[in-house]
């Protein structure tokens, strides 16, 4: 099919049963259209458009792993994409927001700069070593069935976590993705990427939050445990960015001091109850610090009897060597006695949770 042929068809706004592999098309726009049955797999589209068209049982797939991006500054805004498949393609700067995806796969896709926001996605959908980095997931609904996992966040980590990528995502977006941004009700979005920037801890929190909640509805615990710890981080650094914001009440900014305090604490040593390594160093590093005051405290006491006193408060057990001590000591001796119990409390929760996990 020529590309006139292929543009006049657009223009009946129906197109079906149409084999356009391997062709390079660009500038298109198939707004509106019902598309049926087409083939795209191994085509190159760049700047197209596929705003508010219903698609059904389409192939966007590539042969193998892809050099260059198969779809670029493609928009898919609004659109119902059914059954549709984007096996090994390549996808940068490409527009998702308000799309409906029912069922399909991304199976070994690359996703780069492509924003889904308020992008709905139910029914089977797969994402199979799928890698998707610099891309906004922000207030994206994933189904029950929609498999994606941790390991489909390149390095572990999404957009609004690094200042520099998502400023670039924002202040780019014109030039190299689809164009100016509007709203839902195409009107041109009220909003500014300082304050998008701004807000990217909230973002950032609601998203792993999200993701918590999905995995973990779905028995992977592994997966919701680490988005879990990661929405904490997020919300600990929402809260530190809102002590600058202008429209933040005084005294919740107050109470956001003890948060940050205890946010923090919660995961320089335990990892929010999920770290075993914490757990132990934290464990470690009690143990040699009161070692450390017993045998400054206690005269005459060496170190290494020091340190057999504090583990032995640590589990609990009374040693003959603290007798006739000062109430400083016996202070101390309460004190470590009590964070031993509690101590050891959160390994065996942190250590359940691990063998749960397995």
């Amino acid at each position: 099919m020529t590309q006139q042929e292929l543009e006049q068809m657009i223009a009946t706004k129906t197109v079906a049963d149409v084999d356009l592999g391997g062709m390079t098309l660009e500038g298109l726009d198939f707004s509106g259209c019902t598309i049926t049955h087409v083939n795209f797999k191994n085509a190159h589209l760049r700047h197209c458009k596929f705003d508010e068209a219903v698609m059904d049982s389409c192939d966007f797939d590539h042969s193998g792993p892809a050099d260059e991006p198969t779809l670029q500054s493609v928009s898919f805004r609004k659109a119902e994409l059914n059954n549709c498949r984007f096996r090994y393609a390549y996808m940068v700067w490409s527009d998702f927001r308000y799309a409906r995806i029912n069922q399909g796969t991304l199976e070994d896709a690359v996703v780069d700069y492509c924003d889904f926001y308020r992008c709905f996605m139910e029914g089977v959908i797969i994402f199979k070593h799928a890698r998707i980095s610099n891309s906004s997931l922000n207030n994206t609904y994933f189904g029950d069935a929609a498999n994606i996992r941790r390991e489909n966040l390149y390095k572990g980590r999404i957009v609004q976590q690094s200042k520099r990528q998502w400023t670039i995502f924002l202040v780019d977006w014109h030039n190299y993705g689809t164009g100016e941004r509007t709203n839902d009700s195409r009107q041109v979005s009220d909003w500014s990427p300082d304050d998008a920037i701004k807000n990217r801890w909230n973002e950032a929190e609601d998203i792993y939050k999200t993701l918590n909640g999905l995995w973990a509805g779905k028995g992977y615990i592994a997966d919701a445990n680490w988005a879990y710890v990661q929405g904490r981080r997020m919300e600990r650094r929402r809260m530190m960015s809102d002590m600058g914001n202008p429209k933040i009440p005084f005294w919740e900014k107050v109470g956001n001091v003890w948060r940050i305090f205890t946010n923090a604490l919660s995961d320089l040593f335990f990892g929010y109850g999920e770290s075993m390594l914490k757990m132990i160093l934290t464990y470690i590093v009690t143990v040699f610090l009161f070692a450390f005051l017993f045998s400054e405290e206690v005269s005459p006491l060496a170190y290494i009897d020091a340190l057999g006193v504090s583990l032995k408060n640590m589990a609990g057990v009374d040693s003959d060597v603290l007798s006739n001590v000062s109430p400083f000591v016996d202070m101390l001796n309460v004190l470590q006695t009590t964070l031993g119990i509690l101590l050891t409390g959160i390994f065996g929760f942190i250590l359940g949770n691990k063998i749960r996990n397995q």
